[in-house]
């Protein structure tokens, strides 16, 4: 009798327990977003002692990020490990990258390996596209094409963007998966409406020889080897050149084309070092002066580079599972903050949030400002969007102008749903109208 009066009175401790602890957690996670890390410690420190997982991992985090303390790489191993040893998936995750890069543990890429494999068992995308990566470059596994493009098509379905893009590559090559352009083609698309520079560029190259079912674009070719030359990426300002050189999607401009192979011979791209010494034997001194002062004076469009890193992969990911489930509020913890720095993926899911009232009171407004700020990153999806909500007037004064400008500039990237509405919008509207909107999408340039 005693044993059944104990059991029952821990059940009841427990059960007594467990509002409290997620109250905690509760206080722990909104003091840690007003950035109040003293507050968050004290919550979920004691949590963490006593074993709860999702707590240990948050203290890893703190931890591993120097929040509230000084950055202590062997704490973060250290709570990381106890969480992930409990299930915890994202502590895995986060305890495969300290063990890829040597931080707070040996530099070990079997033992990376083998916890990116069990939070990408459990669907988190960012272990996932890792592991693809580790299986291509045999790094702590065996290389294996197939187990390459397996775990990168899984990431890649959850809107990891170096997965999509790598998944891209893999089809263009026929890498451990069938060899299809057009599936390429779709998987780059994707990965640079979310920012990648490589993905860019390889989109570009696509348009610029036509291939994978788009037609040869050099507009379209210029539109995405200028989003990723502005980030940097020394292949894109290669190829940017090239098409200033011959002027082709944009004016002739020598000095514009000296300008970006200066700035890729500078990573020490050999193409464009080879380019850059024959066309400035045909220049003047006084051009060749000015495509350095050009390149001198450029910077890089931190504006337009999305949220790339680690993190902000995982974050996304999780606010679309968090979608995809129907936990609109999780969503909504994940995607806005990503958002509000730009990631322009995250901006048109937040878009479609308010437009559907999903954990929030509708709001066309809201919407539009969030599509408004993608597709100026543009992304086809948010334009395509945009030109549905100024067409229909939700949230802004109908306008087919617009709707018929932000439609051709999603077309150009393939996208169909602009391409039908665009004729259709055209029999509508004037001739003087038609001439302002293919004037505004001419003019148009990301933001």
């Amino acid at each position: 009798m005693r044993i059944i009066i104990k059991s029952i009175l821990i059940a009841l401790i427990v059960a007594l327990a467990s509002p409290v602890m997620a109250q905690d957690m509760a206080a722990g996670r909104a003091a840690y977003q007003r950035e109040d890390y003293a507050a968050a410690l004290k919550q979920w420190q004691p949590l963490a002692v006593a074993g709860n997982a999702e707590a240990q991992h948050n203290l890893g985090v703190m931890f591993y990020r120097g929040h509230g303390m000084a950055r202590n790489y062997d704490e973060a191993v250290k709570w990381y490990l106890a969480a992930a040893r409990q299930g915890h998936a994202q502590a895995q995750t986060n305890l495969g990258i300290m063990h890829y890069h040597g931080q707070g543990v040996l530099c070990d890429h079997a033992e990376a390996a083998a916890w990116y494999l069990k939070a990408a068992q459990q669907g988190v995308a960012f272990a996932q596209g890792r592991l693809g990566y580790m299986y291509q470059e045999g790094q702590g596994v065996a290389a294996n094409r197939g187990e390459s493009a397996r775990w990168f098509q899984q990431a890649a379905h959850q809107g990891l963007a170096f997965a999509q893009s790598s998944l891209g590559y893999l089809h263009q090559e026929g890498l451990g998966v069938v060899q299809d352009d057009g599936a390429a083609v779709l998987w780059y698309q994707k990965a640079a409406e979310q920012g990648l520079a490589v993905a860019q560029t390889r989109l570009g190259y696509m348009y610029q020889d036509g291939r994978g079912g788009v037609a040869r674009d050099d507009d379209a070719a210029v539109l995405w080897y200028r989003r990723a030359a502005e980030q940097g990426n020394a292949q894109a300002q290669t190829n940017l050149g090239f098409l200033y050189n011959r002027g082709a999607g944009v004016a002739r401009d020598n000095v514009e084309a000296l300008k970006w192979w200066n700035l890729a011979a500078n990573q020490d791209n050999e193409i464009a070092i080879n380019a850059r010494a024959e066309l400035s034997s045909n220049m003047t001194e006084a051009q060749i002066a000015e495509a350095e002062q050009r390149a001198r004076d450029w910077r890089p469009d931190d504006a337009s580079v999305t949220v790339a890193s680690a993190e902000a992969g995982q974050d996304f990911a999780a606010g679309m599972a968090a979608y995809q489930s129907g936990d609109y509020a999780a969503a909504l913890r994940q995607i806005q903050p990503l958002a509000e720095h730009g990631h322009a993926e995250a901006q048109y899911n937040l878009g479609l949030i308010y437009a559907n009232g999903h954990g929030v009171t509708q709001d066309q407004g809201e919407a539009l400002k969030w599509y408004q700020k993608s597709a100026d990153q543009a992304l086809a999806a948010a334009q395509y969007n945009l030109g549905l909500m100024h067409a229909l007037g939700q949230g802004v004064q109908k306008d087919f102008v617009q709707a018929h400008m932000w439609w051709t500039l999603a077309s150009r990237q393939g996208h169909q749903g602009a391409s039908k509405n665009r004729e259709i919008a055209a029999g509508a509207m004037s001739l003087d109208q038609m001439l302002e909107s293919r004037t505004l999408a001419r003019a148009w340039r990301p933001k």
